[in-house]
């Protein structure tokens, strides 16, 4: 049987047992005498996942240098919050009644209402970015939505005055997203809902093999059915994102100073992944431990 998309999870990743396992979701990513480590990260988190897989912190304690896909500053301002709005709603006569089926529709209007919300609220929203404010109204709900693995060295980093780099803007973010979901709003709700109904499992297995960096995993589970039901998704947010990536991650390999790259875990899982588009241009790339 051909494995669900998981949509909330690339929203994640994009971010459930606690232990404390040595390895984790960290690379070193050498050519000479030179490297940078590579770390995949979930975006956000619950109290119950930290502390972090070791990997993450000697990571951090190896560099001198953070980069990050964005600043998270900028991430978290008010001003972010309002490109977000803007960018999240209709600017035209469309809304959810006029994109979505009636079952859809429905079915979205008693999930909301499931959650005290109503469906009246959102009418302007783009079923892509309405997908992304439930995925964190839910994992609200369940005390999930804390600091995530970039927030929480974004701290240290500026408490123990590390210069901190970043691989792309806000903007850049919003405008992958934007390409997204387009002619599949109801698979896109359908699917959102029936993940976010599941949230608390899904999130136990899925954290389980982040937190081993088994990226195999991580690749049959979140993201291989997404290559041929959501290609402009993957397209969009993966794979053209990594590739304006790699130039900034070797450029890194020329600096005397050592770069710690923190982005989603599923950045460097699969073919397209950061891991092997480095290996295939000749980078040594070995677990952190």
């Amino acid at each position: 049987m051909k494995c669900k998309p998981r949509y909330v999870l690339v929203v994640l990743f994009f971010l459930f047992a606690h232990s404390a396992i040595a390895e984790g979701p960290v690379w070193k990513v050498s050519k000479g005498e030179h490297h940078v480590f590579i770390g995949g990260t979930i975006h956000l988190l619950g109290e119950k996942d930290y502390p972090l897989p070791t990997s993450f912190y000697r990571g951090y304690d190896a560099s001198q240098i953070v980069v990050f896909e964005i600043d998270p500053d900028v991430a978290s301002s008010p001003e972010a919050q309002q490109k977000f709005n803007q960018h999240a709603r209709y600017n035209d006569d469309r809304t959810l009644k006029s994109v979505l089926n009636n079952k859809t529709y429905t079915e979205l209007s008693l999930f909301l209402s499931a959650r005290g919300m109503s469906i009246s609220s959102f009418e302007q929203f783009k079923p892509s970015m309405l997908s992304v404010v439930l995925t964190v109204v839910e994992l609200q709900r369940l005390g999930l939505a804390g600091i995530g693995v970039d927030e929480f060295f974004n701290k240290r980093a500026k408490k123990d005055g590390k210069q901190r780099l970043f691989l792309e803007t806000i903007d850049d973010q919003f405008n992958a997203l934007l390409s997204t979901g387009e002619g599949k709003e109801n698979q896109v709700i359908v699917q959102a809902i029936d993940e976010l109904e599941k949230m608390s499992e899904i999130m136990q297995q899925t954290k389980q093999a982040w937190r081993q960096g088994d990226n195999n995993t991580l690749m049959a589970v979140a993201l291989a059915p997404w290559v041929d039901d959501f290609p402009k998704l993957y397209q969009a947010l993966l794979v053209n994102r990594n590739l304006r990536w790699i130039p900034q991650i070797k450029s890194f390999m020329k600096t005397s100073e050592v770069e710690y790259v923190l982005v989603g875990a599923l950045h460097l899982v699969g073919p397209d992944g950061l891991l092997a588009l480095m290996k295939a241009q000749g980078y040594q790339v070995e677990r952190f431990h």
